[in-house]
């Protein structure tokens, strides 16, 4: 009596997306597994593995149909911690379907594991500043993958490359950020006039995720200690209406007029510029050598408003 031939039905398989050669370390890799025999056979209920040598990394079910390929509803690929090049597979193995002899399929992923980004961000840093004066700035940095990063130190450097501060970043997150996390560094400000570029640097090789350093740069004005006071009176022209909240700049120095429209700034001798502004105003500028407390007067234009319907 003849024996009956063993049926045999080849199994394809493909990623619907495939795997970046390169990924941050820690994370996860969702993918979708389709898997489809050339006669058209039915795989769902059949099992799909994701194997790193000897070991099994995932696996996931083929429960979902599509253009005839059975599909795995979700697989999640968690990639390792540390930093390396990795080539694993992914298998869907013999199995019998309705007496069929469907083949071993296996595709290859290769990858290499990358260290997460950061980022910096300053603010606060005031300016100007006086020379020499002490000042303190907020420094935040955050990782690429929402990492935890308190703890990790932040170093201050100055144009020289110099370090002249460092601070340890908090417990918590700066509000409403959920990864950024924070400290406040003091300064000194530089005995010298003029404009100051610094940098921040992190470089956080304690951490156990790894992560590459990064660095960002702020920079501020120092001037000279004040020795006059600068009076400012920001009024209407043609009426003498005071104007409050005119934002005033004498030299390097800011501050907001009161209801009065008066603004008192300290500042060193020398000659010094003076500007004022306020949407809805158009003001002059002057130039005035301050050799003594001084007191002067601004006198803005109301900008007139344009009707969008009135024709031009």
């Amino acid at each position: 009596m003849p024996t009956k031939k063993k049926r045999i039905h080849e199994t394809n398989l493909e990623l619907s997306q495939s795997v970046p050669p390169e990924v941050a370390v820690g994370t996860d890799i969702a993918v979708t597994v389709k898997v489809w025999c050339p006669s058209g056979c039915d795989l769902r209920g059949g099992s799909v593995t994701v194997r790193a040598a000897d070991e099994t990394v995932a696996t996931a079910e083929l429960t979902e149909c599509h253009d005839g390929h059975s599909e795995t509803s979700g697989l999640t690929i968690k990639v390792p911690g540390e930093l390396g090049e990795y080539a694993w597979s992914i298998l869907v193995p013999r199995r019998k379907v309705r007496g069929v002899v469907h083949k071993r399929s296996a595709l290859p992923i290769v990858f290499r594991t990358v260290p997460h980004a950061t980022s910096l961000a300053v603010w606060g840093n005031p300016s100007p500043v006086v020379m020499g004066h002490p000042f303190t700035i907020k420094v935040g940095a955050k990782s690429s993958g929402a990492c935890e990063l308190q703890g990790a130190q932040v170093e201050i450097h100055d144009e020289t490359g110099a370090r002249i501060g460092v601070g340890t970043l908090g417990e918590t997150p700066w509000v409403e950020t959920g990864a950024l996390y924070w400290t406040e560094v003091d300064l000194a400000a530089p005995m010298k006039e003029g404009i100051a570029s610094w940098s921040v640097r992190f470089a956080p090789a304690a951490q156990k995720i790894p992560h590459d350093g990064s660095a960002a740069e702020f920079s501020f004005a120092t001037v000279r200690p004040p020795e006059h006071s600068v009076t400012v009176k920001v009024v209407e022209k043609g009426t003498g209406v005071p104007i409050a909240d005119a934002q005033v700049r004498v030299g390097g120095h800011r501050a907001s007029t009161d209801d009065s429209g008066v603004a008192t700034l300290q500042t060193s001798s020398g000659t010094q510029d003076i500007v004022a502004w306020k949407g809805g105003y158009q003001s002059p500028s002057m130039t005035v050598a301050v050799t003594e407390d001084v007191g002067v007067q601004i006198e803005a234009t109301v900008i007139p408003k344009v009707d969008p319907c009135r024709p031009s």
